[in-house]
């Protein structure tokens, strides 16, 4: 009899993309088991992200914002295997330095020896595109509903600029991002801003145009179909990192104690390019290093 399986990781969007790999890890250790998908409720927006892994068998938003409910504790007691979410603590303060997030999310899971059973790639979080990206009929799905025009995508760059938590050294500045987009529209490019409704206005450029008022989904698949992402290590990078999509990550140590392994934070990109701020702040990571890696990868520079 197949054994039934608890959760993998189920708080903010970055953890649920680390903890992809550990789908595989319990399908190798337990052949046909069946598997629940449990995301909070306060991140049940990326639940059709996950729609058609080959891997879950049932996507279960919890009953509770953040938290199991009745009804998941219920499913859960039901379980051959539970996953642990509760009293979450490193077995060093100096975790960063020798290990990676995907090991990370697993440790905090209950499941210590990941690596052990996966090799490099099967560590690997990936995601699997059930939605056409075929431009523009695939865009005029959604804008229909939002009447926003998304069909202009010659040159277009997608930035995910801010961090959960807002500003400070994990995130660049306002100020930096307005001299990065300055400098990309010089080169030809046009900006597209997704995020939160509440993230500051970047830009006063023509070649920067903000869609943070879409659907998260919508704003993952207008991502998709961009030239190149650019973000700090937050959730929607590692989505991007997922579909394996050309992105700039934006990384610096701002975990206490980080002083060695310098791209643990980094999500996980076949396609993807790791810059690093020294001190503790992606503002030292140089605009022109950024834009020339743009312009190396798309292989273009229009003007």
């Amino acid at each position: 009899m197949s054994k039934k399986i608890w959760g993998m990781s189920y708080g903010l969007i970055g953890d649920l993309i680390m903890g992809l790999p550990m789908l595989t890890y319990f399908e190798k250790k337990y052949p046909k088991s069946y598997k629940y998908w449990v995301i909070e409720k306060k991140c049940a927006i990326t639940a059709p992200l996950f729609l058609n892994h080959p891997l879950i068998d049932r996507i279960k938003i919890t009953d509770e914002w953040s938290g199991e409910g009745s009804i998941d504790k219920k499913l859960r007691s039901e379980c051959d295997i539970q996953t642990v979410h509760e009293n979450w603590k490193h077995s060093s303060e100096h975790w960063y330095n020798h290990h990676s997030c995907v090991e990370e999310t697993a440790y905090l899971a209950g499941v210590p020896d990941i690596k052990d059973i996966l090799d490099e790639e099967e560590l690997k979080p990936k995601l699997y595109k059930w939605f056409d990206l075929g431009l523009p009929e695939s865009v005029s799905t959604y804008s229909k509903t939002h009447k926003v025009d998304l069909t202009d995508f010659t040159n277009n760059i997608a930035i995910w600029p801010f961090a959960t938590g807002g500003l400070g050294g994990r995130s660049p500045s306002p100020e930096w991002w307005n001299i990065l987009i300055n400098k990309l529209g010089s080169a030809g490019y046009s900006v597209y801003h997704y995020g939160r409704d509440s993230e500051p206005s970047l830009s006063d450029s023509e070649s920067y145009k903000r869609f943070t008022h879409l659907s998260y989904f919508e704003q993952v698949q207008a991502s998709l179909a961009s030239k190149m992402a650019i973000g700090p290590d937050t959730g929607p990078m590692w989505v991007m990192g997922a579909y394996s999509h050309p992105a700039v990550n934006l990384i610096t140590n701002h975990m206490p104690n980080h002083h060695s392994n310098l791209m643990a934070l980094a999500p996980v990109n076949d396609c993807g390019i790791n810059l690093f701020g020294s001190s503790g702040r992606c503002d030292n990571i140089s605009v022109d290093d950024v834009v020339s890696c743009i312009i190396e990868y798309t292989g273009e520079k229009t003007k």
